[in-house]
C-alpha cells in the first residue's frame, strides 16, 4: 500500500485557539488530580473512577464538532487518557471500539479513506499516513493502548501483526517471532510538556515489553516447548520490573526446568522467587509438587505448612523456607526489612492504571499460576502428614479442616464443585483415619456416625450392575448407563456408608468390644453388598467399563474384603472358629493374597487341628502383601494395612515348632 499523505483541511473557525487551550488546561488539571492521587501514601481508589468521568466528557465534547488537525493532538492525548482510565470501568470490547472511532476520526482529519474495518489493516493505514508526520508520538499512544488491549485477549499473533509494521526498514524474508519483533520496536515516545498524560508512554511500553514476552513463554509452556519458554523467561528477567511480577517470572522459570526435568534448578528459581517476593504463594505451590515429586515429605510439609500460614512474613522471618538450607539464608533481618519496605514499590501501588495482573489475566495465564485454596492446601498438608506416619500433626491439620468446613457452611452431602477438593464425605472418613491411628476411638466414632447419618437418605436399596447389556436397574428406575454420574454418585454414597461403618467396627475392635465391633463390621459387608455385579468378568475391558467405574468397584471389593476379615477375627478371638472360618474365606475370595487373612485363616487351621492346611496358609501369608487390589487404597481404608497393627509372634513360634518337627523346610 502506497505512502498516503497528510492533507490538512482548512481551518475550522468555529473553533477558536481559546477553546482548544481551555480543553488542553482541562486535560492537565484532570491529571494533575489523578498525579496528586498517585503520588499520596494513602490513593484513593475512587479518583480513579472521577478522572475517568472527567475525561469521558471532555473526551465527547472534542467529539462533538469534526475532526481537524489542529486538534489532532490534543484529541489523541484525551483518548490515551480515557483509555487508561476506562481500565476497570469498561469492557475491552467498548474501548477498542472507541480507539477504531478516534483512529477513524483521525484519518478523516487528514482527508484519507479506509478500505477496511479490520483493526490490523486499519493500522496499517493510520501508521502509512502518519508515519513521518508530528503526530507520530501521539498515534504511537493509541498504538499502546491496542497492543495492551490485544495483550489482555492474549492475541498474540495481532500483536506481532501490528508491531511488525511499525518497523521502517524493509521486511525481512525470514519469518520473526515476536519477542525478536519486540525488542527491535523502535517507537517514538516523545512526551509533549503542553498535554499532561496519566502514564509516560515509555513505561507502558516497557511494562508491555515484558508482559508480552511472559505472555509469549506461557503460550509456549502450554504447547509443552519448555525449552522456548525457558528462553523467552530468562529474557524477561533481564528487564527492569515491579517486585511481584520479578517473582512470578522466577517461577515460572522454575516452572519451565521443572518440565524439562531439572527439580534442582526449579527449586532454585522458587527459591529466588520468595527472595523476591515472600508473599509469592505460588512459588511455594510449585515447590510443594516438586518435593513430591523428589520424594522429600518432611520438605513438603514445610512447604505446605508455610502456604497456609496466615502470616507468611513471620516465617520469613523465623528462616523458615522449606528444606532449602538455612545457612543459605544470611542477614535474615536485613532482607526482612527490605521485603518489607519493598511493599510500599511504586510499581506495585493499588492507584497503579495498568498493572502485570491486568495484562497477564487470561486464562492460560491464571491456569498456569493458579493456588489451591486453603481448604485444598490444608487437606493436603493433612494427608501428607497422615501418610508420612506424622500422626498428631495430621490429626491436628483434619480437624482444623472439619472445624473450616463447618464455619463456611458446608453440607456433608453436597456435590462437587469442580475442583480437586474431594468430597465433604471423604474428608471427614480421613480424619475418622487419623483420628483412629492416633487411639482416639471414641472420636473416631463420632466423626464415622456423622457420614452415616449424612448418607442414610441416599442410600439406595440394591444397586443391580449388568455391564453387557450397559444399565444399571434401580426399583422403579429406568435403565442408566453404568458409567454415568448417577451410578458412580451411587456406589459413593454405599461406599462412604460402608467404609464409616468399618472403621467403627475396628475401633470397636481396639476399644475391646467384641461384640460391637461384630455388629458394625455386619453393618459394612451389608452396606457394601448392596453393589452387585452379574458378571464374574466384569474386571476385564472388553466389556467396555471406565477406569472410574472400575477403580469404584475394585474399592468396594477392598471394603468388603476387610469388613468380612474384620469379622472373621473378631469370631476368631470369640472362639467361633466355624464362622471365622466362613469370614476369612469369603473376604480371600473377594481380595486374594492379604497377609493378614493368610494369617488368621492360619491360627484357624491349626485350632482346628488342620495343621497340613494352617502350613499352606502360612507359606502363602509369606508370598502375600496388605494391599492385594491392583488400585491404590483410599486413606480412610488403610487402618489396618500397617504389618505392626496385629501380633503374630505366638503363631509364628507354633508354625516354625511345627516345620521343624515335620522336617519341612522353611518358606
Amino acid at each position: 500500500m502506497s505512502f498516503i499523505p497528510i492533507k490538512c483541511r482548512a481551518y475550522d473557525m468555529s473553533v477558536t485557539p481559546c477553546l482548544v487551550d481551555r480543553w488542553s488546561e482541562e486535560n492537565n488539571g484532570i491529571i494533575s488530580r489523578w498525579k496528586q492521587n498517585e503520588r499520596s501514601l494513602e490513593p484513593n481508589q475512587d479518583v480513579q473512577k472521577r478522572c475517568y468521568s472527567e475525561s469521558l466528557k471532555l473526551h465527547q465534547k472534542i467529539q462533538g464538532i469534526p475532526a481537524a488537525t489542529e486538534r489532532l493532538k490534543l484529541e489523541m492525548t484525551v483518548s490515551y487518557n480515557r483509555f487508561l482510565f476506562s481500565l476497570g470501568f469498561s469492557i475491552s470490547s467498548e474501548i477498542e471500539e472507541s480507539l477504531t472511532h478516534i483512529l477513524l476520526r483521525a484519518l478523516d482529519a487528514v482527508g484519507s479513506q479506509v478500505p477496511t474495518s479490520d483493526p490490523v489493516m486499519l493500522w496499517q493505514v493510520v501508521l502509512q499516513t502518519f508515519g513521518t508526520s508530528v503526530f507520530v508520538p501521539y498515534v504511537h499512544k493509541l498504538l499502546l493502548i491496542q497492543w495492551m488491549l490485544w495483550l489482555m485477549q492474549c492475541q498474540l499473533d495481532k500483536i506481532l501483526a501490528l508491531l511488525k509494521q511499525t518497523n521502517n526498514k524493509k521486511e525481512l524474508s525470514a519469518p520473526v517471532n515476536l519477542q525478536t519483533v519486540i525488542r527491535n520496536l523502535a517507537l517514538t515516545m516523545e512526551e509533549d510538556s503542553s498535554l499532561m498524560v496519566a502514564m509516560a508512554a515509555k513505561d507502558l511500553k516497557d511494562l508491555l515489553h515484558i508482559c508480552t514476552v511472559i505472555a509469549q513463554g506461557v503460550e509456549q509452556m502450554n504447547e509443552e516447548k519448555y525449552s522456548e519458554a525457558l528462553e523467552a523467561f530468562q529474557e524477561a528477567k533481564g528487564h527492569p520490573s515491579p517486585r511481584r511480577l520479578l517473582a512470578q517470572i522466577h517461577t515460572l522459570t522454575g516452572q519451565s526446568f521443572a518440565k524439562l526435568g531439572q527439580p534442582h534448578c526449579a527449586l532454585h528459581c522458587y527459591r529466588k522467587a520468595v527472595e523476591v517476593d515472600f508473599t509469592c504463594h505460588s512459588a511455594l505451590y510449585q515447590s510443594v509438587l516438586v518435593f513430591r515429586q523428589l520424594a522429600n515429605p518432611k520438605a513438603e510439609m514445610e512447604a505446605l505448612c508455610l502456604l497456609y500460614s496466615v502470616d507468611a512474613a513471620h516465617w520469613w522471618w523465623l528462616g523458615r523456607f522449606p528444606c532449602y538450607d538455612v545457612k543459605h539464608f544470611e542477614c535474615l533481618e536485613k532482607r526482612y526489612l527490605n521485603a518489607i519496605q519493598l511493599q510500599s514499590d511504586k510499581s506495585s501501588s493499588s492507584a497503579s492504571l495498568v498493572s502485570p495482573a491486568m495484562l497477564l489475566a487470561g486464562d492460560q495465564m491464571t491456569c498456569i499460576s493458579r493456588v489451591p485454596s486453603p481448604s485444598l492446601i490444608l487437606h493436603s498438608l493433612a494427608r501428607t502428614c497422615m501418610l508420612n506416619s506424622s500422626i498428631s500433626d495430621g490429626v491436628e491439620h483434619y480437624l482444623d479442616l472439619l472445624a473450616s468446613l463447618q464455619s463456611e457452611g458446608k453440607e456433608l452431602i453436597s456435590t462437587g464443585d469442580g475442583t480437586s477438593f474431594p468430597r465433604i464425605p471423604v474428608v471427614y472418613l480421613e480424619a475418622a483415619f487419623a483420628l483412629f491411628k492416633a487411639q482416639k476411638y471414641r472420636d473416631a466414632l463420632v466423626i464415622c456416625e456423622e457420614v452415616i447419618t449424612s448418607t442414610l437418605d441416599f442410600i439406595p436399596e440394591r444397586l443391580l450392575l449388568d455391564l453387557p447389556m450397559a444399565g444399571l436397574h434401580l426399583a422403579g428406575s429406568t435403565t442408566v448407563s453404568p458409567d454415568s454420574d448417577i451410578v458412580l454418585e451411587n456406589v459413593d454414597f454405599v461406599l462412604w456408608a460402608g467404609a464409616a461403618h468399618l472403621l467403627q467396627a475396628q475401633a470397636h475392635w481396639k476399644l475391646k468390644d467384641n461384640k460391637e465391633a461384630i455388629t458394625n463390621f455386619t453393618r459394612a459387608v451389608n452396606q457394601l453388598v448392596k453393589v452387585f455385579i452379574k458378571q464374574k468378568d466384569w474386571k476385564q475391558k472388553t466389556l467396555g467399563n471406565t477406569e472410574a467405574m472400575v477403580e469404584k468397584m475394585l474399592t468396594l471389593d477392598a471394603a468388603k474384603g476387610q469388613a468380612l476379615a474384620g469379622r472373621g477375627l473378631c469370631f476368631l478371638e470369640k472362639g467361633q472358629l466355624k464362622e471365622a472360618l466362613r469370614d476369612l474365606h469369603l473376604s480371600l475370595q473377594i481380595c486374594p493374597g492379604c497377609k493378614n487373612t493368610e494369617m488368621w485363616l492360619t491360627e484357624v487351621f491349626w485350632r482346628l487341628d488342620r495343621k497340613d492346611e494352617a502350613l499352606v496358609h502360612w507359606r502363602e501369608a509369606h508370598n502375600a502383601t496388605n494391599t492385594p487390589t491392583s488400585i491404590k487404597l483410599p486413606l480412610y481404608l488403610q487402618a489396618w494395612q500397617d504389618d505392626t497393627v496385629f501380633d503374630f509372634s505366638d503363631l509364628k513360634k507354633k508354625m516354625e515348632d511345627f516345620i521343624q518337627t515335620r522336617n519341612v523346610k522353611k518358606p
